[in-house]
């Protein structure tokens, strides 16, 4: 009977870590999520990036934009910085904005 009331306890510890972890791990999943918004052009290297209003360059990850460039867009993903160079953005939704 002893056993099973620590096997009981241990397992229900598993489960109270683990919800912890994952709801950390999704609140800071939500915390770096931003949006950003500017038009796509065609980088340096042939890959899509945005460049917003006030002059900053993100490359665009995740996500194909070629169909995009020369277009506005509003996207929203995570924003990341590669080394001392370029930032990027990993995208996880985009939309067209109209002018």
């Amino acid at each position: 009977m002893k056993k099973k009331n620590v096997f009981r306890l241990a397992t229900a510890l598993l489960v109270i870590i683990g919800l912890v972890v994952v709801t950390g791990v999704m609140a800071a999943e939500k915390a770096t999520q931003q949006t950003i918004q500017g038009k796509v052009e065609q980088g340096n290297k042939g890959t899509a990036v945005i460049k917003t209003d006030d002059g900053q360059t993100f490359k665009i990850l995740g996500q194909n934009m070629a169909t995009m460039i020369g277009k506005t867009v509003k996207i929203t993903g995570t924003l990341s910085k590669e080394g001392n160079a370029a930032r990027s953005i990993i995208v996880t939704h985009f939309e067209e904005v109209q002018d």
